[in-house]
């Protein structure tokens, strides 16, 4: 019997044998893409609603994000490094959702700074926190007394740079027609009222050229009409004294 199972054995040991494609290449591809072009779909999505033009997309978009962003981390953490799951589903959902805009804030202000720099201004400091405050509560890091330092310490430096970013975006004029251009601008430009200047001087030379000599010509060419008629008047009374003195 044991000569009869060891080449089962050996089938049934074949299979494990080797690296796993799946597990080994296409897994960690996949969570490190959704990752990453999380990311790049949040900044996009808030950084344009920031300039309100295609609301719901940018919504839409950074949304999408989000989902990529707990897609790919949940993927990376309990699929490919085999962590031990979550207890709490929902609270890994929030911190997802927190850590993955806190890091699109940050990414898209500094981005799209030269476009919108008050509103970048704003995102980068918040940003900051939010994503800090996510990570150490996703990794469940225990700092003890340590903790209230580092937060108020976080709040400190974002204030700071809050100020320094908002001070120099007082001093940039915002480039409406060159760089990373947006719809409201080519509305602007063709609002614009100088062509109109040409329109109308044709418009109204062929209104009143027309209207005034035509009727004026009429006028005096039949003044001289009325010697005509006294004229042959006076020619016929000539001619008929005459033909009565003649008679």
């Amino acid at each position: 019997m044991a000569v009869l199972l060891l080449p089962v054995n050996r089938l049934q040991s074949a299979p494990h044998d080797g690296p796993s494609v799946r597990r080994q290449l296409l897994l960690p591809f996949l969570a490190y893409f959704l990752l990453l072009a999380s990311t790049s779909f949040i900044a996009g999505g808030i950084v344009h609603l920031g300039l309100g033009e295609h609301t719901v997309y940018y919504l839409g978009l950074a949304a999408l994000g989000v989902v990529c962003f707990t897609a790919g981390h949940y993927l990376q953490e309990f699929v490919v490094r085999r962590r031990a799951r979550p207890d709490n589903l929902l609270g890994f959902l929030l911190v997802s959702f927190v850590l993955s805009v806190g890091i699109g804030m940050i990414t898209g202000g500094v981005q799209h700074f030269p476009d919108n720099p008050a509103y970048s201004s704003l995102l980068i400091p918040v940003g900051l926190i939010l994503s800090l405050g996510a990570f150490l509560a996703r990794e469940g890091v225990q700092l003890g007394p340590k903790l209230p330092v580092l937060l108020g310490g976080t709040v400190v430096v974002a204030a700071l740079l809050f100020g320094g970013l908002f001070t120099v975006a007082r001093s940039i004029t915002v480039p409406g027609h060159d760089g990373h251009a947006h719809g409201p601008v080519p509305a602007v430009q063709a609002a614009d009222p100088i062509p109109a200047a040409p329109a109308t001087a044709p418009a109204t030379a062929p209104a009143t050229a027309p209207a005034t000599v035509p009727a004026t010509a009429p006028a005096t060419a039949a003044a001289p009409a009325a010697p005509a008629a006294d004229h042959a008047a006076d020619g016929h009374g000539a001619a008929t004294d005459g033909h009565h003195d003649g008679h």
